[in-house]
């Protein structure tokens, strides 16, 4: 059976708020390991050895998975528009791509020893493979996000503009702090982190919304 367009919109809809939820598992190493959560980075959870770390490692794995899913949906979705035949439309479906595949990857890579009491951040860890991946994910993100935004903002209203830039800059924020603290006052890093990676699971629902919105026409 041929599927229809607005099925692939649903698809789309669903993808993007499925990853955001995997993304967000980490939330749960509050009740499934919370000494890890107290005092380590949250990557720490998928260290061998520590409490469930397979069932972190598999979220993200699934995360990975599914981005590279709803990029394909994507694709399908603006194959007969304009924008398919635009360079931002591309930059933003490689950016989603090297978020999902770099997020896979640095999850079988986490930066703290499963013996860690704490993190360490020294020049050694912070070029480890973990970070590394980590940082291509989130620049991947970001270009996908000012792509998107950079092919529709004559399509959606201003709020939304506006809304979805301030998600932007509170995101980079809160990334740029967290990296800077970590350097030296790393357990008052973890909270910055967390709104990094709250605001990245965010940005996985956006992403796409914007996109399909900004075609009133093709919207379910």
């Amino acid at each position: 059976m041929k599927l229809t367009h607005h099925h692939y919109i649903r698809t789309a809809y669903t993808l993007s708020i499925s990853a955001a939820i995997l993304y967000s598992l980490w939330f749960l190493g509050y009740i499934l390991n919370p000494k890890a959560m107290s005092s380590l980075d949250v990557s720490a959870l998928q260290s061998r050895g520590q409490p469930h770390y397979g069932f972190f490692v598999i979220g993200d794995i699934a995360t990975g998975v599914l981005v590279i899913l709803l990029v394909a949906c994507l694709i399908k979705i603006f194959h007969r528009t304009q924008a398919h035949k635009k360079i931002s439309f591309w930059l933003c479906m490689f950016g989603l791509l090297a978020f999902g595949i770099m997020t896979a990857a640095a999850s079988l890579f986490p930066s703290c020893d499963s013996n860690s009491s704490y993190c360490v951040i020294n020049l050694s860890q912070v070029f480890n493979v973990h970070n590394i991946t980590g940082t291509v994910a989130s620049f991947g993100q970001f270009v996908s996000m000012i792509t998107a935004l950079v092919l529709v903002h004559k399509k959606i209203t201003v709020t939304v503009f506006r809304t979805a830039i301030g998600l932007l800059i509170l995101w980079a924020i809160s990334g740029l702090v967290f990296i800077t603290l970590s350097t030296n006052a790393f357990h008052s890093s973890l909270l910055m982190q967390h709104l990094f990676l709250v605001l990245s699971s965010l940005l996985l629902v956006v992403i796409p919304s914007v996109l399909i919105k900004s075609h009133p026409a093709q919207s379910p």
